[in-house]
């Protein structure tokens, strides 16, 4: 119950599907784009193994998630580990001026699509203006869990997110939801 608690929150602000739809696209892409950085920043070697901020930033971060919900966890080390993955390649072949040019890139792209889906779809400001931990750190989780729901999995779990905005009286409805 402590996830669907948390999902809830999360979902209030996420319920119209077309913007739902532009956060699996936005929050993956800013989450590369941090990661890219992050994975600049080298802390230790090990064997000749280049330990870096990216990698600690990752392991702590799905740490946090299992707390939350194993299955979804995994899920999210899968995304995690490609993102991971295509940002220590990406930051070993291009130079600093470019990567810098990625992540402003991802960043605009990511944040405005985000913000077009809350004000133009959502007709509600975003999550981050009320909680920043969940906006930063637990939306990839999140939008994992939405891709699930979409897919038609964990059911149970997606009517106990809907009973808690229920309750909060937080839940809309939308043409396009059910559409």
């Amino acid at each position: 119950m402590r996830f669907a608690k948390q999902m809830a929150f999360y979902s209030a602000y996420h319920q119209e599907r077309r913007n739902i739809l532009i956060h699996v696209v936005g929050v993956p892409t800013i989450t590369f784009s941090v990661l890219l950085v992050l994975s600049w920043l080298e802390v230790y070697t090990f064997n000749g193994f280049p330990i870096t901020v990216a990698m600690l930033f990752t392991a702590a971060v799905l740490l946090y998630y299992f707390t939350l919900d194993t299955g979804f966890a995994l899920a999210s080390t899968a995304l995690f580990g490609a993102l991971l993955a295509a940002a220590h390649f990406l930051s070993g072949r291009v130079d600093t001026t470019t990567g810098w040019i990625i992540f402003g890139t991802a960043q605009v792209l990511g944040w405005g699509t985000q913000f077009y889906g809350h004000f133009i779809f959502e007709k509600d400001r975003p999550a981050l203006f009320d909680n920043l931990f969940q906006a930063l750190i637990s939306a990839p989780l999140f939008v994992v869990a939405d891709v699930f729901f979409e897919l038609g999995m964990r059911k149970d779990l997606e009517e106990q997110v809907k009973q808690v905005l229920i309750e909060q009286g937080k839940l809309k409805t939308f043409d396009t939801v059910n559409a």
